[in-house]
């Protein structure tokens, strides 16, 4: 059973007579993935959210799971995409208020899922002992000049910045990591993003509603498509179905073969990968409850009576 990133790794590993590149097999392994999900809006990836209005507030932050927004509406109304070269057409007074939106505008992506309160240093601590990775973090001194500095890991002891940030663009590491690592606010433990062990830079959606909310609390439904996540650590297992593991063997052996030059051996893997993620995406798409329209039931008789009929006489 090819569950587990180990799993998967030994049984290419094998197939390939491959001891060596355990790493390499790694990287392979997570691009397939990434070329599975990024293959077709897959279902199973769907999640839904909900958020509420701020009275007079015109930015809203995505979870960092949102890759492709699906849905969105509110309680009276759908809320349309407006693509930025409709903007100013659909939305001619981008500064008039309502109480419930009807455009948004998909914005920019920050690196951070809170932005910084005040200008201050940054510290970065890890929750495992084993990760010595470096990490970086980018942004705007109190000046406004671009400023960068990196921080080396030493597990679970908190490593203090000396540059004073006035915002926080992007925030990175070097390397999967074990565990999760956190960045604050220096001295207040303030979280302002978490980097899990698979990700290298979170991004961060962010969608401007119109007319601009002038109400607290409406609430908003989101339905979006998420990612598929990559696999760190041995034990991870990739949030698929099961009989859908085979594709990234597979995916990942054809890269194999490509990096060891034996083309054939590469031809008939990519081929099997293909085929399977056309099959994939092709039973994704059947909606077996799906029911456009119903037969109209057959018409029974009515009947007619008087209060005086023994009987009632039927037409």
């Amino acid at each position: 059973m090819l569950s587990t990133l180990a799993e998967i790794r030994a049984n290419i590993a094998f197939t390939t007579r491959e001891s060596q590149i355990n790493s390499r097999i790694d990287q392979f392994i997570n691009l397939t993935i990434n070329q599975i999900g990024n293959f077709h809006p897959w279902s199973f990836l769907r999640r839904k959210i909900t958020f509420n209005t701020v009275d007079s507030q015109e930015d809203y932050q995505l979870p960092r799971d949102v890759d492709k927004i699906s849905f969105l509406r509110n309680t009276q109304q759908k809320v349309t995409h407006v693509p930025d070269h409709l903007f100013y057409k659909w939305v001619p007074d981008p500064t008039t208020e309502t109480t419930y939106p009807e455009f948004y505008r998909l914005w920019e992506q920050v690196g951070v899922a809170v932005q910084i309160s005040t200008d201050c240093e940054i510290d970065v601590v890890s929750d495992n002992a084993d990760d010595t990775q470096n990490v970086t973090v980018e942004g705007l001194d109190e000046n406004g000049i671009f400023r960068r500095e990196t921080y080396t890991l030493a597990g679970t002891e908190k490593q203090e910045g000396s540059i004073t940030f006035s915002k926080i663009l992007q925030v990175s590491k070097s390397a999967a990591s074990t565990g999760i690592i956190t960045v604050t606010e220096d001295d207040e433990n303030t979280a302002i993003v978490t980097l899990m062990p698979w990700e290298r830079a979170p991004r961060f959606k962010t969608i401007s509603l119109y007319p601009i909310p002038s109400t607290d609390d409406v609430v908003h439904y989101l339905e979006y498509i998420t990612r598929l996540k990559e696999l760190v650590n041995d034990q991870d297992v990739p949030n698929l179905d099961t009989k859908w593991l085979f594709l990234i063997r597979e995916g990942a052996l054809a890269k194999v073969y490509q990096y060891q030059n034996k083309e054939n051996p590469y031809g008939v893997a990519m081929g099997i990968f293909r085929a399977g993620l056309k099959r994939m995406q092709k039973e994704d798409i059947l909606n077996i409850d799906y029911i456009p329209h119903l037969k109209g039931r057959r018409q029974r008789p009515s009947k007619l009576w008087s209060e005086d009929d023994e009987f009632a006489t039927f037409i």
